[in-house]
């Protein structure tokens, strides 16, 4: 609710198109893995390899390959949904996979930063994504 509040302020206030909100799922671990190198966790509930009842969508599980982002204003299409993630375990992403520099890159064409943005550090560049090779997902913005 708190965030479909500020959803709602933002747009009501005109602010909504220059204002960018990210909400991202956790990244790289399956509760499978979890605790002392070697010992697997236990289960708390018996978890299907394969998906197919609904009452298992948003299970207590982490995944190293897939994950959820919702991105709100700062012009991105409203009501859009971008790729797709497998219904089976480790669900990994199988449709239009965006990595973390893709990712990175989309937020800072947003943002009107250039991919190639670098500041010198050091006698080095550092750019925004590696080596300023990053690309946006233009197709997520209206």
């Amino acid at each position: 609710m708190p965030v479909a509040q500020l959803i709602k302020d933002l747009r009501q206030s005109g602010r909504l198109d220059r204002t960018m909100i990210i909400l991202a799922s956790e990244f790289s671990r399956d509760m499978m893995t979890e605790g002392r190198p070697g010992a697997k966790v236990k289960e708390q509930v018996d978890q299907p390899d394969i998906i197919t009842d609904i009452k298992n969508y948003g299970m207590h599980r982490h995944f190293t390959d897939g994950c959820s982002i919702l991105l709100f204003g700062g012009g991105v299409r409203k009501g859009f949904t971008y790729g797709k993630t497998a219904d089976e375990r480790p669900c990994k992403s199988i449709e239009k996979p965006i990595k973390i520099a893709q990712l990175h890159q989309t937020i800072y064409h947003a943002l009107g930063i250039p991919q190639d943005t670098n500041y010198v550090i050091e006698e080095r560049p550092f750019f925004t994504t590696p080596d300023g090779n990053g690309k946006a997902e233009l197709e997520l913005f209206a």
